[in-house]
Parts: structure tokens; sequence; C-alpha cells
């Protein structure tokens, strides 16, 4: 959802990383970037989520907000490749859009993190992870 990161830097983040492999979404994130001059703060990519982690991410971004077609895997795939490459912290956070909780959440089990809150907005529930801390 490009909204979400044209709202951060509306609301005084220093840079958001936007990613969709779609070109017609390209188009239109392209559009909604120059109407709100925010060209300076974005970089985006027509790109897979997992390339665009593996090979273009090199530092560890605030806070990552993935919002997947929600029948896939993808959620539980990028914050896997998150942690494989080191591309989070215990101070990270990650936000992850999904209209199926149950699912996402037994993913996330099995890997390193915990879920630190969850809202629920109409059919929509955003889980809130961060990094398990050491220790």
């Amino acid at each position: 959802m490009e909204h979400v990161g044209i709202e951060a830097i509306s609301r005084g983040a220093k840079k958001a990383i936007l990613c969709d492999k779609s070109k017609q979404a390209i188009e239109i994130i392209k559009k909604n970037i120059e109407k709100t001059h925010t060209q300076e703060q974005i970089e985006l990519y027509k790109n897979t989520f997992d390339d665009l982690l593996k090979n273009k991410i090199k530092e560890k971004p605030n806070i990552t907000f993935i919002d997947p077609p929600y029948d896939t895997n993808f959620a539980y795939m990028a914050v896997k490749l998150m942690i494989e490459n080191d591309l989070i912290d215990e101070n990270s956070l990650i936000i992850i859009e999904t209209d199926n909780e149950n699912k996402i959440v037994k993913q996330l089990k099995s890997i390193n993190v915990e879920i630190i809150d969850t809202r629920k907005y109409g059919r929509v529930k955003l889980i809130f992870l961060s990094q398990k801390r050491k220790g």
C-alpha cells in the first residue's frame, strides 16, 4: 500500500521504500508520489519482494509495512527473509496486514519474532511484530 509510505513521509519519516511487481500499480504509485512531491524521500522498485529484500535493501528499516495478497505466504516469507538478511533487529517494527490472522500467527511461531500487538479494522487485522530479544 503505497499510501502508507507516502503518509509516513508526510508525517516526518525521512525515507520510504515501496515495492510492487505490477507495472500498473507502479504507474499509479509514481503519479501519487509526483502529486505529493515526495520523490526525494521515496525509493520505488518494480520488483518482487524477495528480490528486493535479498538484493536491494542494505539498511535496517525502522518500520516495515507488509501488505501482501491475502491468500499467499508472502508475509511470512518476507519476515523470514528480513531475519536471514539481517534487516531487522530488536528495535525494528514490522506490521503485517492480513485477513487471516490465525494462519499468519501460526507461521510466525517458527521464526524469531514476537507479536507485540494486533488491531482489527473491519475484516482486516494488523499484526505488529518485533524480533525477539536475545537473552
